[in-house]
C-alpha cells in the first residue's frame, strides 16, 4: 500500500491562509486571492475541486467556478472573492491524490495568488487501469472540466432521451471530443427511462427514436436490432425488468454504484417493493446493500455481467463524489479497448479506495476450469491504495461472505489473504468497505468466476427469485386490452420461461 496517510495527515494540518494569503491592499469588504494547484512531478497544472463552507456549515459559491453541490470545480486555477471571517476546506484532485482539509481565517484586504503542489501517491493509468463515468449529464465544457477534476479519462455524456434528441435533422459530425491530454468524452450517450427502468446507452453512433414513447410500450428490447456495436448499462438492479432485459440478452453490464441508487423511488407496484418496505429511511447503506444483493443473485444464477458506476445524471443528483469503474487495459488504449476490458470484466467499481487484485496472474472477468470434486485453493493477490479509514475487507463467494478481516489484520498478514476454496462451480470477488457516515463508500472488483467440468453455478433459489420477480412485474403492467398489451405480456412470458428453465438447469440450492 502507498505510504500517503502520513503525506495527507501533513497537508491537512497546514493551514490555508500560509499557503494562499498575504496581506496586501485591496478592496476592504473582501479578500481576493487566485489559487493555482500543479503536479509536483510534472510541474503541469492540475485541475482540482475545493469546498468551502463558513462556521455555519454552508457552502460558499465561488463566482465564475463550476459549482455541484457546493463544491468548485476549476482547470489549473481558481480566482476566490470572500468575505473576511473564518472558513473550512477540502481540496481535492481526485483519487489518486492526497486531500487537503482543514481552516483559514481570511481578514479585509487580504490578496495574493498562491500555488500549491500536489504529489500523486498512485498512478493507476501507469499500471494500465483507467477510470470512467458511464453516464454524464451536462454541457461539454462543464463535463470537460468535472472529468479533469475528478480524474477520469473515459466518460459518455447522455444527450439523447425520452424527451429530447439534439441531433435530429442535424449532420452528426464527430462524436467524440478528446481532450486534456488522452480523456475521451462520447457524445452520443442516451437515456431509455421508463416503466421497465433506466437503460444507458454508449458506443452507439445515432440516437434511437424513443422520444414521446408511452411509460410501458414498446419495450425497450424493441430497439435491439439497432444496438450492434453499442454497450447497453442497466441503471441499477433495482429496475422492474431486470429480469426480462437478462432473459433476451439485452445488458452489457449494470450499474451496481452511484448515487442514483440512493436516491431510487420504488413504487407501490414495484417487484421489490416488500424488500424495499424493509429498509431503514435513514439508513443510508439501505438501498445501496440491497443492489448488491441483487447483484449478487444475479452471478448466483450464472449471469455473468460486469459491475460498472455512475455518479449522478440528473441534475437533482449530481454530486461531489467520486464514483467510477476502473478498466484494465493490456493492449494499447483506446476508448474502444476500454469498453472491450468492461465487457470482459477486467474491472472494479469504487467511490474512494483503489482496489486490485489478480488471482493465478488472472484479472477479474477470468474463468478458472475445475475437475468437479477435487479441492482447488485461489490465491488473491490484493493491492490496496486509499484516502480512507478501512473498516473492514471481505471476500464474498457464491454470495455470502468467505471472509472479513479488518486493516489491521490485513497489515499484520503482510497483505496475504487465506485461499479461496472451491470443489465445484462458483464465483468470487473482493470488497472494502470505508467508515464514510454520509454515503455507503467501497471499492469491489468484478467476480472471478470457477467452473467446474466446464459447467457455471447456478443457484435454483436465485433463479426463482428473478422467475418470482417476472411474476410480479407482469401484474403491473398498466396497458389496456389489445395487441400492445399482447406483447408486453408476451415479453414477460417469455422471460419468465428463461428463469423457469435456468431453475430447473440448477446444479446448487
Amino acid at each position: 500500500m502507498p505510504t500517503s496517510p502520513s503525506f495527507v495527515r501533513k497537508l491537512a494540518c497546514l493551514p490555508l491562509f500560509a499557503l494562499l494569503l498575504f496581506p496586501s491592499a485591496a478592496l476592504a469588504a473582501y479578500a481576493h486571492y487566485e489559487l493555482k494547484v500543479i503536479d509536483e512531478e510534472t510541474q503541469l497544472p492540475c485541475s482540482a475541486k475545493i469546498r468551502i463552507t463558513d462556521t455555519r456549515g454552508k457552502p460558499k459559491r465561488i463566482k465564475g467556478a463550476l459549482m455541484i453541490n457546493g463544491t468548485a470545480y476549476f482547470v489549473g486555477g481558481l480566482k476566490m472573492e470572500l468575505r473576511p471571517g473564518k472558513y473550512d476546506f477540502r481540496l481535492d484532485a481526485g483519487p489518486e491524490y492526497p486531500y487537503i482539509a482543514g481552516s483559514f481565517i481570511l481578514n479585509s484586504g487580504d490578496s495574493d495568488t498562491r500555488t500549491i503542489e500536489l504529489k500523486r501517491f498512485i498512478d493507476m493509468t501507469r499500471e494500465r487501469w483507467y477510470p470512467g463515468n458511464v453516464a454524464m449529464r451536462g454541457e461539454t465544457k462543464d463535463l470537460e472540466t468535472i472529468m479533469m477534476a475528478d480524474d477520469l479519462v473515459i466518460g459518455n455524456r447522455i444527450t439523447w432521451d425520452n424527451q429530447i434528441n439534439p441531433w435530429a435533422g442535424k449532420p452528426l459530425g464527430t462524436l467524440m471530443d478528446e481532450f486534456g491530454g488522452d480523456r475521451y468524452l462520447w457524445e452520443m450517450g442516451g437515456e431509455d427511462d421508463r416503466a421497465g427502468g433506466k437503460l444507458w446507452f454508449a458506443q452507439l453512433k445515432s440516437p434511437l427514436p424513443i422520444q414521446r414513447l408511452s411509460e410501458q410500450y414498446p419495450a425497450a428490447t424493441f430497439f435491439q436490432s439497432d444496438l450492434k456495436g453499442a454497450h447497453v448499462t442497466a441503471g441499477s438492479p433495482l429496475e422492474p425488468d431486470l429480469p426480462m432485459w437478462i432473459s433476451h440478452d439485452l445488458l452489457d453490464s449494470i450499474c451496481v454504484m452511484g448515487p442514483q441508487i440512493e436516491a431510487y423511488q420504488f413504487p407501490d407496484k414495484h417487484p421489490l417493493a416488500e424488500q424495499a418496505k424493509e429498509l431503514g429511511k435513514k439508513d443510508v447503506t439501505g438501498k445501496p446493500r440491497l443492489a448488491l444483493d441483487i447483484y449478487y443473485k444475479l452471478l448466483e444464477t450464472g449471469v455473468r455481467l460486469p459491475p460498472v458506476a455512475a455518479n449522478g445524471t440528473d441534475e437533482d443528483e449530481q454530486t461531489s463524489r467520486l464514483d467510477r469503474v476502473y478498466a484494465k487495459v493490456e493492449e494499447i488504449f483506446t476508448p474502444d479497448t476500454w469498453w472491450d476490458a468492461v465487457e470482459a470484466g477486467h474491472t472494479f467499481i469504487t467511490n474512494g479506495p483503489l482496489l486490485r487484485a489478480t488471482v493465478e496472474g488472472e484479472l477479474p472477468g477470468h474463468v478458472f476450469p475445475i475437475n468437479i470434486g477435487e479441492k482447488h485453493e485461489f490465491n488473491i493477490a490484493l493491492s490496496l491504495a486509499t484516502r480512507e479509514t478501512i473498516v473492514y475487507l471481505e471476500v464474498i463467494k457464491n454470495g455470502q461472505k468467505d471472509l472479513e478481516i479488518s486493516l489491521e489484520e490485513y497489515k499484520d498478514r503482510q497483505g496475504i489473504l487465506p485461499p479461496v476454496v472451491f470443489e465445484d462451480s462458483g464465483w468470487f470477488l473482493v470488497r472494502v468497505v470505508t467508515q464514510e457516515a454520509g454515503y455507503y463508500q467501497y471499492a469491489m472488483t468484478a467476480p472471478f468466476y470457477v467452473e467446474a467440468n466446464g459447467q457455471p453455478r447456478i443457484s435454483k433459489s436465485a433463479a426463482e427469485f428473478f422467475r418470482d420477480w417476472v411474476f410480479r412485474r407482469a401484474m403491473s403492467i398498466d396497458l389496456p386490452d389489445g395487441d400492445q398489451r399482447n406483447e408486453i405480456i408476451d415479453l414477460q412470458r417469455d422471460a419468465r420461461d428463461f428463469w423457469q428453465k435456468r431453475a430447473k438447469q440448477a446444479n446448487a440450492e
